[in-house]
C-alpha cells in the first residue's frame, strides 16, 4: 500500500520530499524517510538532493521541471546545478 500510494505521488507531482509524502500518507516523517529510501534502493523511486533537500520521483523530465520550480537555480552550487542537468 505504501509503495502504491508513493508511486501516485511520483507521477501526480513529477518529485516530492518526505515531509510531503508523511503529510499525505499521515505516518511520522522518520518512518516515511526509511521507507522511501528502501523503495531507492530497491529500484521503485529514484532520489536526488538539491540544496540540502532530497526529492524523490521516477520521470527524471518531470522531476527537474518540479525541482526547478522549486529552488533558485542561481542560488544553488555548480555541483547541484549539474546533478539537475544529469537527472
Amino acid at each position: 500500500m505504501f509503495l502504491r500510494r508513493v508511486l501516485y505521488m511520483a507521477r501526480r507531482f513529477g518529485a516530492f520530499t518526505a515531509a510531503q509524502a508523511a503529510v499525505y500518507l499521515g505516518l511520522p516523517l522518520e518512518e516515511v524517510k526509511r521507507r522511501l529510501d528502501r523503495a531507492v534502493e530497491g529500484g521503485a523511486l529514484r532520489a536526488v538532493d538539491i540544496a540540502g533537500v532530497r526529492f524523490y520521483y521516477r520521470d527524471p523530465v518531470e522531476a527537474a521541471e518540479v525541482i526547478l520550480g522549486s529552488v533558485d537555480v542561481a542560488a544553488l552550487l555548480r555541483d547541484e546545478r549539474e546533478r539537475l542537468m544529469r537527472l
